[in-house]
This record gives C-alpha cells, sequence and structure tokens, in this order.
C-alpha cells in the first residue's frame, strides 16, 4: 500500500504533536498514513495510482444511448474503438468504429456517438486505463485522517499498533466528518458516476 501523502506533508500539518524524529518516528507516521489510505480506498471503491504507459484494450457494452461510458482513463490516450462480434467465441469478429468523440472536458470521461451504442454490444476500447494521481483534495482528506488517528493514539484511545491490521488497529474517530464525506463523493462521482447505496 502506498499513501497518497508523504510522511514529510504529514510532520508539516498543525496540530500534529509529539512526534519524534529519526527512522522509528517516521515508521510511525507511514502507519498512521498507510491507515488512513486505507479508510480513504473503501470509501471511493478504488485507489489511485500513477498511469502506465501502455494502452490496452477493455470490453465496455453499449446501452443503446449516444454515449458509451468507459472505466476511468487517462485523458487523451483513447486510440482506437471496434464492435466486437461473437465476443469470446471462435469466430470473435471486429469491426472499426471511427464516428466518435471523446468527451474529456469533465470527468467521468465519456464517448459519443452520433449513431449511438448499440444495446448489448460490445465494443473494445483501447485506451491507458486507471485513476491516475490522487487529486490534492483526497490527499487533504488522507492528511486530516492521519492527524486524527494520531492525535487519538497521543490520547492512548486505543493499541500502539495505531495504523497496522490487527488487534492493535484503530477503534476510535474512524468515522469521517461529513466535510471529508461531501468530497470524496464529489471525486467518487467525478471518476465512477453517481453510486447509490
Amino acid at each position: 500500500m502506498t499513501s497518497y501523502a508523504t510522511t514529510l506533508e504529514l510532520r508539516a500539518q498543525p496540530y500534529l504533536t509529539q512526534v519524534g524524529t529519526g527512522a522509528a518516528a517516521d515508521a510511525g507516521l507511514q502507519a498512521v498514513l498507510d491507515r488512513a489510505n486505507a479508510i480513504v480506498n473503501e470509501y471511493l471503491g478504488f485507489s489511485f495510482a500513477p498511469y502506465g504507459v501502455l494502452a490496452t484494450d477493455r470490453d465496455v457494452r453499449g446501452d443503446g444511448s449516444e454515449w458509451l461510458s468507459p472505466p476511468a482513463y487517462k485523458a487523451g490516450s483513447v486510440t482506437r474503438i471496434v464492435a466486437v462480434g461473437g465476443r469470446g467465441e471462435a469466430g470473435e469478429s471486429e469491426e472499426e468504429i471511427n464516428d466518435y468523440v471523446v468527451d474529456e472536458e469533465l470527468r467521468p470521461y465519456r464517448i459519443w456517438r452520433t449513431r449511438g451504442w448499440t444495446r448489448q454490444t460490445w465494443f473494445r476500447v483501447t485506451a491507458i486505463w486507471g485513476y491516475g494521481p490522487a487529486p490534492a483534495s483526497v490527499v487533504e482528506v488522507e492528511l486530516e485522517i492521519a492527524v486524527n488517528i494520531w492525535r487519538s493514539a497521543a490520547a492512548s484511545s486505543f493499541g500502539t499498533a495505531v495504523g497496522v491490521e490487527g488487534g492493535g488497529a484503530v477503534t476510535v474517530n474512524r468515522a469521517l466528518t461529513w466535510a471529508q464525506r461531501n468530497i470524496l463523493d464529489g471525486v467518487r462521482a467525478s471518476y465512477v458516476g453517481v453510486v447509490h447505496a
């Protein structure tokens, strides 16, 4: 697991007290950041990571509308779309699609086509997939959670193994504030659309 924030950024946070120096202190801060990162990712339902460099294929099913909604991908990386016939069968075929326009002004990105994307038809999209680096708002939420975890540990609210899995994992201050939830809800909606619980 790699946190979105660094120990340097965490050390710079106001209200962070009783932080020593050296490798042991840095390891403790990183453990807290990793726990905060897990809380953020669990709430979002996905995790951020740098984009790869190679484009690969993903199959996306049309819904009959003029918009195709592929999974998250890097802006400007869609290079090819084909309609797939007999997907997964021995006689699978591909028909090149050229009459589309990629809309990447706002996330989640979508692909428009006047003729529409035939319902139940699979379309193979070539792009660089993933969520990319975490936006600044997500880094800030992770830091806020980490500070709360650290301060709770300083107040002896839970065991000494704060931030790691197991018996000493965080037992208080797990809930996100409404402000943090609103930020993460907005980020999730922008990457994957509105998710109804």
